[in-house]
């Protein structure tokens, strides 16, 4: 369900001058003071000049609890620990009454034991949609001025949301991390809910205002409609094919001849660039296009196609989202 958030917590100034005399240390040390005592908890205190003390927690949810399977039940066990946290750090947990949730990662595993389909998979992603509301696709970054291309992870980004996918095996071995054993196989999506984002929905939504608040954002509901909003708008619905299996789904399907015919073409735009190519120079309306869509929808067809020549590529691959909980 979640993986990181952060946490702001306001502190008196007082109670930065007792850290301080109580654990003999400078305010700036309270992270490397507290190392390995709260496994996947990192903190920092700040002071922004205008006498507000802050106190910041960033806590990877699965390392502090021990469990891989975070649910909406484990809110409770959540709210102890960092309870506890503030108590050995503060001398007191009364703050979190009062915290602000900055950040949320919500998340989704799937195991894929083939690495060649791992790797086909998000081969596969970085044909997805350019850009999705003010999310941009990005394939890379640059580097003293060169593109250095991204080889497990693909990302749409705004200063909002985030939405991605990666191999979670292969970012471990990429950074010489140890790779846990709910980390092997590992293909991970993942909904980044930020700062701006969170800070919006409390003070401006119309429709829906959500405290930022832990216990608000860790509700399966929540989940779910993150999901729902940012991932499936991104990533299609349907399997996986190289063109000559679809044609035989088609061949079977209660679809006309016609429409047969158009979503061959439409599949075919697609694989020679991406997913935004039957648009481009405006040569389908986006009527059209959507409807396309509903159709490979329909029949289970996913809008990216296999290519014919990818090495130790299967004629299906089934959609790693087909079991998640819409």
């Amino acid at each position: 369900m979640i993986h990181t958030f952060k946490m702001l917590f306001l502190l008196h100034y007082e109670e930065v001058q007792d850290l301080q005399r109580r654990l003999n240390i400078k305010y700036t040390q309270v992270n490397e003071c507290f190392e390995g005592m709260f496994p996947g908890v990192t903190m920092s205190i700040s002071n922004s000049g205008n006498g507000q003390w802050k106190l910041y927690m960033v806590v990877d949810a699965i390392e502090l609890l021990g469990n891989p399977d975070i649910t909406e039940d484990d809110y409770i066990s959540l709210e102890k620990e960092i309870r506890y946290i503030l108590w050995h750090v503060v001398g007191h947990s009364s703050h979190y009454s009062n915290h602000t949730l900055l950040r949320i990662d919500f998340r989704y595993d799937v195991l894929i034991k083939d690495k060649n389909h791992r790797m086909l998979l998000v081969d596969l992603y970085k044909k997805l949609t350019k850009s999705y509301k003010f999310q941009k696709k990005y394939l890379g970054k640059i580097e003293h001025g060169v593109f250095v291309p991204y080889k497990t992870t693909v990302y749409h980004s705004s200063k909002s949301v985030e939405s991605i996918v990666y191999l979670k095996e292969e970012e471990r071995i990429d950074k010489g991390e140890r790779i846990e054993s709910y980390e092997k196989d590992i293909v991970r999506f993942e909904v980044h809910v930020m700062e701006n984002h969170s800070y919006y929905m409390e003070k401006k939504s119309i429709n829906v205002q959500r405290p930022r608040k832990l216990g608000e954002y860790m509700k399966d509901v929540v989940y779910k409609e993150y999901f729902r909003k940012y991932m499936s708008q991104i990533y299609h619905p349907g399997d996986f094919y190289k063109i000559d299996e679809v044609r035989k789904k088609l061949k079977h399907s209660s679809l006309s001849n016609q429409n047969k015919l158009k979503l061959i073409d439409f599949l075919k735009q697609i694989s020679s660039h991406n997913v935004n190519t039957p648009l481009k120079n405006k040569k389908m309306s986006k009527g059209t296009y959507n409807s396309r869509l509903a159709l490979l929808s329909e029949v289970g067809i996913n809008t990216i196609l296999i290519p014919k020549n990818y090495p130790k590529a299967p004629s299906l691959l089934k959609n790693p989202l087909n079991d998640f909980p819409w």
